[in-house]
């Protein structure tokens, strides 16, 4: 079923009126017709069922139908501290962790980093919002503003495990047996990875130093790889 993303629906809600994007995507690409159902998210849990009742140039209303159940988020609450990525490969990055269910995504400037991040933010929440609607599932992912790493560690849930992949841990991702979690940050280098000092400082604040193996991976390739491995140990896959 079609599905689409307005953040200002409300469950009162009777009628919605598409425009914009979310029209040309319905009416252009998905070719919907007069009665077809689509599911309206709100991106924050809301999950509305619809219908197509009026279709013209400028609009598409919709009847709500009812609300709906969509079961596809991870118990985990995974969060991804990235350092800032040159080209297209932070897109990649955004787009492939909404995928795998990361919750939040910090865009973090390290020593490394070399890229300009000015009007970005708006870029990657519209291609997290894409990922959200292409992969079925209920919250779109929360894009924070680009900051440093010393500002993350302070704002860090006290319940949570905390993971630094660095390619200096070799032997792949050997973490304590007894660890069980529900809130869990992991970290992912730019292209160059972290110096040493940045991997010492996660470490104080509570960071476990992990691996991905013993080949080296591009920075884009680590941080995919690292959500499918939490999401196996702690989460849904």
């Amino acid at each position: 079923m079609p599905r689409i993303i307005l953040p200002s629906i409300s469950p009162d809600d009777r009628e919605l009126a598409v425009t914009g994007q979310n029209l040309k995507y319905l009416r252009d690409v998905l070719r919907v017709s007069r009665g077809d159902e689509v599911i309206v998210l709100d991106g924050h849990g809301l999950a509305l069922k619809t219908c197509a009742r009026d279709i013209g140039k400028k609009q598409i209303l919709l009847e709500v139908l009812g609300g709906c159940s969509v079961d596809t988020e991870s118990p985990l609450h995974l969060v991804l501290i990235q350092g800032l990525l040159k080209g297209d490969r932070m897109d990649l990055v955004i787009q492939k962790a909404t995928e795998l269910g990361v919750r939040e995504i910090f865009p973090v400037v390290t020593e490394r980093s070399q890229v300009r991040f000015s009007r970005k933010l708006e870029h990657w929440k519209r291609v997290s919002e894409e990922a959200t609607r292409q992969s079925g599932r209920l919250l779109v992912p929360v894009i924070h503003d680009v900051c440093k790493m010393k500002d993350i560690f302070d704002s860090l849930e006290d319940e949570s495990v905390r993971i630094i992949f660095s390619e200096s841990e070799n032997k792949g991702c050997k973490l304590p047996s007894s660890i069980s979690a529900s809130f869990v940050y992991y970290m992912v280098g730019p292209e160059g990875g972290f110096t040493d000092m940045e991997v010492q400082g996660a470490k104080e604040s509570g960071f476990i130093s992990a691996g991905l193996g013993k080949r080296i991976l591009r920075a884009e390739t680590a941080s995919i790889a690292g959500a499918v491995l939490l999401q196996f140990l702690f989460g849904d896959l």
